[in-house]
């Protein structure tokens, strides 16, 4: 039972309100099942469903309380909550919000491209919902909707607003959320059959409720926690958001209005707030919001009803305009992933690898085999992984992971600066990869070490396996060279330009198929070609190559390294380089708590994706290990400036390798 209801007064509220829970749900995709989950909440979210409540509250008023609400009502209920669920993705993706009801936010998860069109896809439900009721609903939701996107513009354009009127605030709240909640009100109205005066003191009843509503909204923003509200609390000012209280206390405080007129620091919104508790104006705003909830109960005492019915339902909307809901504190989230064993590698698995370094010559000697950069970049993302199918694979895997940073070295390193030799090097990868089971291999400790590894990577993989893991060598080598280029000619990409060189010379596919191999399995296309999941890659990858270019810069700008966030801010805007730090470090906040969200919302996605195979358990492990080695590269050896073991001959490794023939044909695998 809804927070305030009488249950006695009204004893079908509960169960009717059951009903709308049934008619409201996803907006369904014809021959598309796997994007449902965009406008799906689930059973598990918390819905107050205030606006449904006051809907057959409007209802029971003008008929019968004791009888359960016809199903025009119910559809009415749920119609006007579809509008109001679509608005929120709207909301969330203009306040670039990461959380609503304690859940990710559609913006955050699928994306402000997708989140705005789910919101459409809810909006456009209701308006089909409504215009099967009739002419009369579907014209009072419309007119509900342009005022609601109205208050929306009026806001927007004050933001940051210090002369914004009081006036101005009233307009904006009116539309953005009265208009709705008169909506709700005037549509169960509609369902009784009433009076049209009736009708009418419900809607102002509802109207003159959404403004306390929204006024209680914004103080509670300034005096509640995050605890109690369930959402993230001071989000408004520091937004640009000027409301009631902020408008009162900045026309008597100078101070204030100066803080006001400009994007805020932390330091200077958690002053501004201070200013506005201590003028008095959060207990104004609250006289009011009380002034509004008197307008509206007056609005209801010329409705000839039961009074008990009356008062049952003023009680109703007087107790849930605090919305606090006082609980444990939880503690804050984090990205970083739990080690599920000691950090760094097995024993047998370090044991081997040194061993196969040194076999197949790509170490000269047994401390060559521990260089910082190959070895030692593994160590600790290795500590953050589920143990592999199989002690063959766990080797298998982290073979292949110290080839691609001793292919990677071989690309970056800044001896190399013959063009023609990059190419040549790339060349020569290709044959490697490329090469035909009749023609012998080449010599050389790379390709000694590529032929040790491939038999064993593709044991058991798939025809479509083997080709996407060749084809994302091959595109990893061609991104490899043209960044060998552009360090040569001194090139550095505009800020734009930058992730999508820098997800091509990442070896995205590679990394995905290692993790296949380590656990033996193959991720379904129709996983990986989610929305979701292809966000989730988008993210991961972001943070992983920005938080190393952070680590890196100062060997980065030694080297010349051309794909830098840091250097391309630099060289796109002129600014200093620790002022470019700082905006990147900036970017990676926020990218790093978008990417957490993501996280949160994959183990639920990949539980009900229709159509996926079985193991669907092996797939979320798959992702919370990519997510684990992702997470923790930026503290692997790899950046660390000096090594306690002696640096391969990197030019020795491309000397065997060079080939500067014509390209060769690519062959059957």
């Amino acid at each position: 039972m809804p927070r305030g209801i009488d249950s006695a007064v009204f004893p079908h509220l509960e169960a009717d309100l059951d009903r709308v829970r049934d008619v409201l749900g996803p907006v369904r995709l014809e021959g598309r099942s796997e994007l449902t989950a965009l406008t799906d909440e689930g059973p598990s979210t918390s819905r107050r469903l205030v606006r449904p409540t006051l809907t057959l509250l409007s209802y029971y008023l003008l008929t019968d309380p004791a009888t359960p609400a016809d199903d025009r009502v119910v559809r009415a209920a749920a119609a006007v909550e579809m509008l109001h669920l679509g608005s929120l993705y709207h909301d969330d993706v203009v306040d670039h919000a990461y959380e609503r009801r304690g859940r990710p936010s559609a913006n955050v998860v699928w994306g402000s491209h997708m989140a705005v069109l789910g919101g459409d896809s809810m909006m456009l439900t209701s308006v089909r919902m409504l215009a099967e009721l009739g002419r009369r609903e579907v014209l009072a939701g419309a007119i509900a909707g342009e005022q609601m996107c109205a208050g929306m513009v009026i806001e927007a354009a004050d933001l940051y607003v210090t002369s914004r009127s009081e006036q101005s605030y009233l307009d904006a709240i009116d539309g953005k959320t009265a208009a709705v909640l008169s909506l709700a009100c005037r549509v169960g109205a509609m369902q009784a059959g009433r009076a049209e005066d009736a009708e009418e003191a419900l809607a102002l009843f509802g109207r003159h409720f959404g403004m306390a509503y929204q006024l209680y909204d914004d103080i509670l923003d300034l005096t509640s926690t995050v605890e109690e509200m369930g959402k993230p609390v001071n989000a408004d000012l520091p937004d640009g958001i000027y409301t009631l209280p902020v408008i009162r206390a900045a026309a008597r405080d100078g101070d204030l209005a100066r803080l006001l007129r400009r994007a805020m620091t932390r330091e200077q919104a958690a002053r501004a707030h201070e200013l506005v508790i201590a003028s008095g104006a959060v207990d104004e705003a609250r006289t009011t919001a009380g002034e509004f909830m008197d307008r509206a109960a007056d609005r209801l005492a010329a409705v000839p009803v039961d009074p008990r019915v009356r008062h049952a339902m003023i009680d109703y909307a007087r107790s849930i305009l605090d919305r606090r809901t006082p609980g444990p504190v939880e503690a804050p989230r984090t990205t970083q992933p739990p080690r599920s064993r000691a950090a760094g590698l097995p024993p047998h698995v370090e044991q081997w690898l040194r061993n196969w370094l040194v076999d197949t010559g790509l170490a000269l000697t047994p401390a060559e085999a521990g260089y910082h950069r190959w070895t030692g970049a593994i160590q600790l993302p290795a500590g953050t992984l589920t143990p592999a199918a199989t002690a063959a694979r766990e080797q298998t895997t982290y073979g292949m992971a110290v080839l691609t940073l001793i292919l990677d070295d071989l690309f970056e390193d800044p001896q190399l600066k013959d063009p023609e030799a990059v190419t040549a090097l790339r060349r020569g990868m290709v044959e490697m990869v490329r090469r035909a089971p009749a023609t012998p291999a080449r010599p050389g400790a790379i390709p000694t070490a590529w032929e040790s590894l491939w038999p064993r990577l593709r044991e058991g993989r798939s025809a479509r396996w083997r080709e996407r893991f060749l084809d994302g060598l091959e595109d990893w080598f061609e991104a490899a060279e043209r960044e060998a280029h552009h360090r040569i000619n001194g090139y550095i990409p505009g800020t734009a330009d930058y992730l999508p060189l820098r997800i091509t010379t990442s070896g995205i596919e590679v990394a995905l198929a290692c993790i296949e191999v380590y656990q033996d399995g193959e991720l379904p296309s129709r996983l990986r070609s989610h929305p979701v999941i292809r966000r989730f890659e988008e993210l991961a990858f972001w943070v992983t190559f920005v938080e190393n270019d952070l680590v890196g810069l100062d060997q980065d700008e030694a080297d010349g390294v051309p794909y830098n966030l840091v250097r391309a801010v630099r060289h796109e805007t002129g600014c200093t380089r620790s002022e470019a730090v700082e905006q990147v470090q900036r970017q990676v906040t926020e990218h790093r708590a978008q990417l957490e969200a993501v996280i949160r919302y994959i183990p639920g996605l990949i539980r009900v994706l229709p159509g996926l195979p079985g193991k669907r358990r092996d797939y979320a492990q798959m992702y919370a290990n990519i997510t684990n080695v992702a997470l923790w590269g930026r503290e692997s050896d790899r950046y660390e400036p000096a090594s306690a073991s002696p640096a391969p001959d990197l030019e020795r490794l491309r000397r065997e390798l060079y080939h500067r023939a014509a390209e060769p044909a690519p062959t059957a695998l």
